[in-house]
């Protein structure tokens, strides 16, 4: 294996497909991280201005009575979903992955990111604007 780049270590991967896919992980990580970072603070400042009974507005198909879902509630889905991907690139296996999936990685990786943090802005401003915080 030594230092020839297209040497196969186990399952497959060269050396280079393991050191870059390491590397990939290591940024989408950090990325999910800092997403999770900004999305908490979007919480605690909704959290701190707005009444504590604030509740999501929401006249949809489901709830019809316009009761809509408590703010705790509403401002935990994008915190999940960077939680899970960051969680995701602690598995062991997770630097594993060939060019294609690196590709992907990197495109879709801060794509997810930002709809997530852009997800957490837009439903704090629903709820800030519900709270009186904000002019609706």
């Amino acid at each position: 294996m030594g230092s020839d780049p297209e040497a196969k270590a186990d399952g497959g991967f060269t050396e280079q497909d393991l050191l870059l896919g390491k590397t990939a992980v290591t940024f989408i990580r950090a990325l999910c991280a800092l997403g999770f970072v900004v999305c908490v603070g979007i919480a605690i400042f909704v959290f701190m201005n707005v009444p504590w009974g604030t509740r999501m507005p929401y006249d949809g198909k489901y709830n019809r009575s316009g009761n809509g879902i408590p703010m705790q509630v509403a401002m935990l889905p994008c915190l999940v979903v960077l939680f899970e991907f960051w969680h995701g690139g602690r598995k062991p296996d997770a630097h594993q992955m060939r060019k294609g999936s690196r590709v992907g990685l990197d495109i879709l990786g801060p794509g997810i990111v930002l709809a997530a943090v852009v997800g957490q802005w837009i439903m704090g401003q629903s709820i800030l604007v519900a709270g009186g915080y904000l002019a609706g």
